[in-house]
């Protein structure tokens, strides 16, 4: 029974898929339609999406192949 169950990062991968090449269409198509319905979803989507990439670009290997998210830091 457990060879039919999915792993989490194919769950993810098919997620990933699904929101790129039908979710975030659909709503830049529904934002043309109708702006003043859709305008405040699609940005609130594109932050989200904006916001989760950065966190995946900070994440590095530090020198014992560990992986870290990296600080930010101010000068």
């Amino acid at each position: 029974m457990k060879k039919d169950l999915a792993s989490a990062s194919r769950l993810k991968r098919e997620s990933i898929k699904e929101i790129n090449e039908n979710l975030v269409g659909y709503i830049n198509t529904m934002v043309k339609v109708n702006p003043a319905t859709y305008e405040a979803t699609a940005k609130t989507m594109a932050e989200l999406i904006d916001k989760n990439n950065e966190l995946v670009k900070r994440r590095k290997k530090n020198k014992r192949g560990r992986y870290r998210i990296g600080v930010k830091t101010t000068c």
